[in-house]
């Protein structure tokens, strides 16, 4: 059976080196086409549709091939509750669940839905036209995430369109009535609550490139459309199909007559559709209101208000009935002379056209604008005298062809550049001859197609911005259309320049994707809003004098402004260095404040550290803090081994409070049995893949590096890869991503004395370091990836291995990509027993106690089990996520409390599972320099070519040497190398003692 299966992998092995040996080989010249209208090399339609799937079947494409008319009739209401979920008949609501609509209770009319159910609703539609989709819903739970899933038509995963993967609910947030404020009064952002209470929405564009309704092409008859939610608890009630709502056109305005002045505060906003949407305060002058020292929210911060989509809402009273204009005090400085779009809606409704996808101006200061029409008249509405709310939600209406354009051109380059490299190999030569023209008919018209339509769309954007001049938001674009004409002046040099096309960062692809980020960034801080008639006055804006007074006057405070400052402290209060922004701290004060201290009685001040390498030396000058939190794992045995920290473990009740952590977490902190670090957060790896990919190529989800090289010849003849970490890490490949596979092929770095040096020169180390090199140098997996996050997106690198950075990255930097990914458990080596090792790296921050008298350090124990607590890392990072956006993911190492946060359960049981196999690498003097050789090594043996023996067999003598010189400068050996004091090496069997486990 092992025979067999070593004959197995040996066969796919010499079938991968053919392809690559096929690839890096270039089309002889004798096998040139005849004549230019020779059909030449070219990409199969099956090779190039998974990659650009999400392009060729997206709403645009599908509904431009319609044929129906759009349906005119009464609305078509088919209640969930007579349908299917999870193959047997709809979970009804329970009795003693107040459910209301319109005030009246529904329980008999709604479905019980939860996170992973499916549900089937039959449906029956009088003729074959466009039908509008619209939701029922109720979002009853506390999770701050939307409520997701996905639609299909007649069957399982028979997506209309593409759009149809994932569909997104918005809940509706209420902030508090009450301001909260500090312990420096300056005021801070409260938490908001969720609105628990049905809802009405039609089936959009989850990334709200379109703001209309999407519709859907149904035939007559019966049919059933068949849903898998993939987050949220939540009450479903009616699916209808109807007509689309229609905005009236403009045809006109009417003056607003009258002296009536309305004036809402855009900080005092009634609710929003996101959580993290908030306020923040601005010193300048021309907001109101303002303060010259404490800190008042008093404007809509940008940073929240930004995505598509978004909305906010405000409550005002007209005493007046009668026509109003309506004006705002705003600063809009993302898109550089290009305007951020807003649906302006009154009561709930778009008045007309002209309030549709509203033009708001680029200005970097605050400028008081009134709502004009096309023509430069003002806009007015009509108010009866009572309660009524103004909304606005950012569009990208204007702008979606350009960027669904852009990104078809991408898609087109990728191909492209697939092309070119099946006939000139990978391994061009500047100084080989090839018509390149000859193998690829008409390439020199696509480059010139793609830049010509690329200027054409800047051109279109133009009328978009004053004086109708060049946008700047475009000039990335601009750029990619110059380098694709200069491509196309000499198509022969391309092999050699390929890099330019698609994978270096100067490359086209990377100026178009920046081009779309610009496009998608659409921070809007709006200060004021006013309806206001004929005869009222709009406050004039401040002066030149009075500007530059305030800015005076701020200026001398910002010296006296001491919060959060190590500088302004009480020495009788307990110390808390903190190394993160001041969005954490104020949040952490404030749950010390009303929950540590009220409990112990133990005053603690936070101060923000101002660099966290710098603790040496301040517990060298004696300014050392009671507590150091969030800094680097690799910190505190810096600090330990230098006896400035306190030991941990030899509290009574240490074992309890580390009970929460995989006991991997903390060989990084201790030193023989002393502990002198409490993991904080985790920087969490997983394998993240393009189901869209994966799907339309048939492969299966790799659980093995043994799985994932099977992948790679489907993957490479198609011009994709695998990306394994290693490649992003440019200026140095730290132990995340060197270490893994040594340690999974029962290597390891260190024997159990540092004494005897490393043994990265075993035969079992030696092995998993070639494994590591054999992707690289074997396989042709890319070496250095700027940006796998761009790659992932683009689909050219379809599946790989991320950390939490490029993690977040995707899940809220990539709207466009939801429903159309997923993660996985990193794919570990196969043992003999059959058994999978995935041992990994996974520390990101910890907390310590420094040295000083019992009494303090006593103090410092006991606010480190309270912030290290379930509930206290619970409530902080579901806090943190709430108030300032999913972005704000808290990865505590706490995994107790990790289970709590609000994230997609199926991903959260992924990274849990990646929690218990974290084996993080011990730190010994000198470990620095076994980081670094291993790196170096890494580099000469995949970019330089040399042998990985040899190159191992130096590094040794590099890392012994530094280790012996770091052992006799903490007096662990003498000059001549003896032993003065054993340094025993922890490993996960020598911490779990120390643990209680």
């Amino acid at each position: 059976m092992c025979r067999k299966k070593t004959i197995d992998r040996l066969s796919k092995a010499l079938t991968i080196l053919f392809l690559l040996s096929f690839a890096n080989t270039a089309v002889p010249v004798s096998a040139a086409p005849a004549a230019s209208g020779a059909a030449g090399i070219s990409l199969s339609a099956d090779d190039k549709q998974f990659v650009s799937e999400r392009i060729s079947n997206n709403y645009s494409k599908v509904s431009a091939g319609y044929t129906a008319k759009t349906y005119s009739g009464g609305d078509l209401e088919f209640p969930v509750y007579a349908g299917m979920v999870n193959g047997g008949r709809a979970k009804m609501v329970d009795e003693d669940i107040l459910i209301t609509k319109d005030g009246v209770p529904v329980p008999d009319r709604t479905a019980d839905v939860h996170e992973g159910d499916k549900a089937e609703v039959v449906i029956s539609v009088p003729e074959k036209a466009l039908y509008a989709v619209r939701f029922e819903y109720n979002s009853y739970d506390d999770s701050v995430l939307p409520v997701e899933f996905s639609m299909a038509l007649d069957a399982e995963g028979n997506f209309p369109f593409y759009e149809c993967r994932n569909v997104k609910l918005r809940s509706t947030w209420l902030p508090k009535a009450e301001k909260s404020y500090d312990r420096y009064n300056d005021e801070v952002v409260t938490v908001p609550e969720k609105a628990k209470q049905w809802e009405s929405a039609y089936f959009t564009d989850s990334s709200y490139r379109r703001s209309e309704p999407l519709l859907i092409e149904i035939p007559e008859g019966e049919h059933a459309l068949y849903f898998e939610v993939k987050s949220g608890n939540f009450l479903l009630g009616n699916v209808t199909l109807c007509a689309p709502e229609t905005v009236a056109e403009h045809t006109g305005t009417k003056t607003a007559e009258g002296t009536a002045l309305i004036t809402i505060e855009a900080e005092n906003y009634s609710s929003a559709n996101e959580s993290s949407i908030h306020a923040t305060a601005d010193f300048d002058a021309s907001v109101s209101p303002y303060k010259v020292t404490d800190s008042e929210l008093n404007v809509i911060d940008p940073d929240s208000f930004d995505t598509a989509g978004q909305s906010v809402t405000y409550s005002f009273n007209a005493e007046t009935a009668g026509y109003y204009y309506i004006a705002m005090n705003y600063s809009q400085s993302d898109k550089t002379d290009f305007p951020v779009f807003v649906d302006v809606r009154v009561d709930g409704k778009i008045p007309d056209s002209a309030f549709s996808a509203y033009e708001m101006a680029y200005t970097t200061n605050y400028r008081i604008s009134t709502m004009t029409g096309n023509d430069g008249e003002r806009l007015a509405v009509y108010l009866e005298p009572g309660e009524h709310t103004i909304s606005y939600t950012i569009t990208l209406d204007p702008i979606c062809n350009i960027i669904e354009s852009v990104e078809e051109i991408m898609a087109g380059v990728n191909d492209l550049a697939l092309e070119i490299t099946k006939v000139a190999g990978t391994n061009s030569d500047k100084y080989r001859d090839l018509s390149l023209s000859r193998y690829i008919p008409g390439l020199e018209d696509k480059l010139r197609g793609y830049a010509d339509e690329l200027v054409s769309l800047e051109a279109g954007a133009r009328r978009f911005t004053e004086g109708n001049k060049n946008v700047a938001v475009m000039s990335s674009m601009l750029i990619a259309a110059n380098q694709l004409n200069s491509l196309a002046n000499n198509p022969d040099e391309i092999p050699y320049r390929i890099a330019e096309l698609s994978s270096s960062t100067n490359s086209v692809n990377q100026y178009l994707a920046n081009t779309i980020d610009s496009l998608l960034k659409n921070g809007l801080a709006i200060d004021r809003i006013w309806l206001y008639q004929e005869g009222a006055k709009l406050p004039d804006p401040p002066g030149f004098f009075e500007s530059v007074w305030k800015a005076v006057e701020r200026f001398i405070a910002s010296f006296f402004d001491q919060s959060y400052s190590a500088s302004n402290i009480d020495p009788e209060h307990l110390q808390v260095w903190v190394n993160r922004s001041s969005q954490y701290v104020q949040i952490m004060q404030k749950m010390i404040d009303e929950y540590f201290t009220s409990e112990t009685g133990i005053d603690v001040d936070i101060s923000i550290m101002p660099d966290q390498y710098k603790l040496v030396l301040a517990n060298s000058s004696g300014n050392a803090p009671d507590v150091a939190t969030g800094i680097n794992y690799t910190v505190p045995y810096e600090l330990a081994i230098r006896g400035a920290l306190a030991d941990m473990a030899k509290y009574s009740d240490f074992k309890e409070t580390a009970s929460v952590y995989e006991p991997g977490f903390f060989l990084t902190g201790t030193i023989g049995e002393s502990v002198y670090s409490m993991p904080e957060t985790m920087n969490f790896w997983v394998l993240v893949y393009r189901t869209d990919v994966l799907d339309k190529l048939g492969l299966e989800v790799p659980d093995t590096m043994q799985d994932v090289i099977d992948m790679l010849p489907e993957l490479q003849m198609r011009g994709l890869n695998f990306y394994y970490p290693t490649a992003g890490m440019r200026a140095m490949r730290n132990f995340h991503g060197t270490t893994p596979l040594i340690v999974q092929s029962g290597g390891a770095l260190y024997s159990g004395l540092a004494q005897d040096g490393t043994t990265l020169g075993s035969e079992a180390s030696v092995k998993g370091f070639t494994t590591l090199t054999d992707l690289f140098t074997v396989y042709d997996m890319p070496v250095d990836i700027d940006n796998f996050y761009q790659h992932f997106r683009n689909g050219d690198i379809p599946i790989g291995i991320c950390d939490y950075g490029t993690y977040n990255l995707i899940s809220n930097a990539a709207p466009e990509l939801a429903g159309s990914w997923d993660i996985s458990i990193v794919p570990g080596l196969e043992q003999e027993d059959g058994t999978i090792a995935r041992n990994t790296c996974g520390c990101a921050e910890s907390t310590v106690i420094f040295k000083s008298s019992e009494e303090r350090e006593a103090k410092a124990w006991e606010f480190i089990k309270w912030w290290v607590s379930t509930p206290v890392q619970s409530e902080f990072g579901q806090t943190m996520q709430i108030t300032y956006g999913d972005e704000y993911l808290w990865t505590t190492a706490n995994v107790e409390a990790f289970e709590q946060l609000p994230l997609d359960s199926g991903h959260k049981k992924v990274i849990l599972e990646f929690a218990k196999n974290v084996i993080d690498v011990a730190r010994v003097p000198g470990t620095y320099m076994l980081e670094r050789e291993i790196s170096n090594a890494f580099n000469s043996v995949v970019v330089d070519g040399k042998s990985a023996q040899t190159r191992i067999d130096e590094a040794v003598k590099v890392i012994d040497r530094e280790m012996k010189r770091k052992l006799e400068e903490f007096g662990y050996i003498d000059s001549e190398g003896n032993t003065l004091k054993e340094y025993r090496i922890p490993d996960i069997d020598s911490i779990m003692p120390i643990l209680g486990r």
